[in-house]
This record gives structure tokens, sequence and C-alpha cells, in this order.
């Protein structure tokens, strides 16, 4: 399929996986926070792994002051967690963490959707959230893979979220977008057959283009809420949850 992924006017709060890894614009902590983050987000730092100062430092060809003000910040995030003289460790993901970001994620984005519509949105935007709604029904043609279908999917609520109206809901939601989006690719990898169903975006796009308020909010919340319950079913097959030890209610 054609790129259809670049940065639509009137965007200014742009999830992780589609901002522009050549930012020039960036000091050197932000060029670090961004990548580490990154890294976490997109697995190649996954859950559990451990690492130090030094190693990034080393990876980045940058000093380790940066780094250090960088893993400052992603323990704020509550992305890493310092260990006592060894370094850091990328926190895991639990069920019940999951479960709160996807709660979030349905009463910030479903109000968000509404707030679009209210608003309305520009004709550039609207014409690339038609194209973005298409990519499920290519991914069941098999013409279209799992990257894009995720990449569609974030992209497609990374925009309507700018057109709220609210600069910090839409600065609020891409953040949960980013830290969904680590949760979507652990799903993705133990079973590949999670997607959109196709005209899950459609509707909703339907209603931002009809100005539809009640219905864009009640469409985003089913997503949402689909994203929520496939999800978590998944998370909870995993091995490492099975193996896990039941503790006695205290």
């Amino acid at each position: 399929m054609r790129d259809i992924y670049p940065r639509t006017v009137g965007t200014p709060h742009i999830p992780a996986l589609l901002l522009d890894r050549a930012d020039s614009g960036l000091d050197r902590t932000a060029e670090a926070y961004r990548a580490i983050r990154r890294q976490i987000i997109d697995l190649t730092l996954p859950p559990g792994s451990r690492f130090t100062e030094t190693a990034l430092a080393q990876q980045w060809q940058i000093s380790k002051t940066p780094v250090r003000e960088a893993l400052a910040r992603l323990r704020r995030d509550g992305l890493v967690t310092a260990l006592p003289r060894a370094g850091y460790i990328v926190s895991p993901v639990t069920l019940q963490d999951t479960d709160d970001l996807c709660a979030l994620r349905t009463l910030l984005s479903s109000e968000a959707a509404a707030a679009a519509a209210r608003s309305g949105l520009t004709e550039p935007a609207l014409q690339q959230l038609e194209a973005l709604a298409k990519v499920p029904f290519a991914l069941a043609a098999g013409e279209a893979g799992l990257e894009q279908s995720l990449r569609a999917g974030i992209g497609f609520e990374g925009i309507f979220v700018n057109f709220a109206g609210n600069h910090r809901l839409a600065k609020t939601i891409v953040d949960v977008l980013d830290e969904l989006e680590r949760v979507l690719r652990m799903a993705a990898l133990i079973a590949p057959d999670i997607a959109s169903p196709p005209g899950e975006l459609e509707a909703i796009y339907n209603c931002l283009r009809a100005r539809d308020e009640d219905g864009a909010r009640a469409a985003m919340h089913r997503r949402c809420e689909r994203v929520r319950h496939d999800v978590l079913q998944v998370l909870s097959k995993s091995a490492s949850v099975s193996r896990a030890n039941i503790e006695l209610p205290r």
C-alpha cells in the first residue's frame, strides 16, 4: 500500500510510532529520551530486560549525562525502574495496569471523538482518516500487514484527537497511545491474528465526517472496549501468566 502516514496539518501531538526519528531540533537529553522510550515501546528493550547507563551511552555514542536525565524521565513515566548499583530494568506489563490503561483510553478517546465531531475536522484530515480506515479491509484481503494495521489504528486516533479543541486532552491521549502500543505489540506476538476488524475505523470516520457527536462517541467507545477485551484475553493466556503463583486474598 502507498504511504498514508504523512503528518497532517493541525496535528501537533503525534504518536511516537509516527514521529520522524531524525528530528534535528531535539537537544541531547530529549533525543536520548525519545530513543530509549522508542526501544521500550517497540519491544527492542522488552519488559524485564536490564541495562546500564554506560551501555546506552555507548550505543547512542553520547555522554552519560543526557542518558541519565532521560532515564530519570522514563522512571517518572513508569517505564523503567532503577536497580541499586545494578543499572535499570524495563517495567513489566501487568493485566491490572493494562486494564487501567485501556479503561483510561476508553474514557478519554470516546469524549475526544465526540468533541472532534462537534468541532469539525479539516478536509485534509478527513481524507487521511478515510484512507486509514481502509487499512483493516486491506489486511483482511491480504494486501496489508500487521505493522501497517497497527500504524493505521494509532495514526487514525492520533489525528482526530488533535481536533477535539483541547491540547492537554490530545497530549494525554497520545501518551496513552504510546503506552498502549507496547501492549498491542506484545499481544500481537502472542496472537498474530489480533487486529482491527474491517468497518470499525470506517464507522468512526463516517460519524466524524457527518459531525455526529453521539455517534462518534459511541463508535469510538465500542472500538476501545473491543481492544480492551481482546488484549486482556490474549495477555491472560500468556505462559508467564499461566505459570504465575496464585496468592490468597489479604
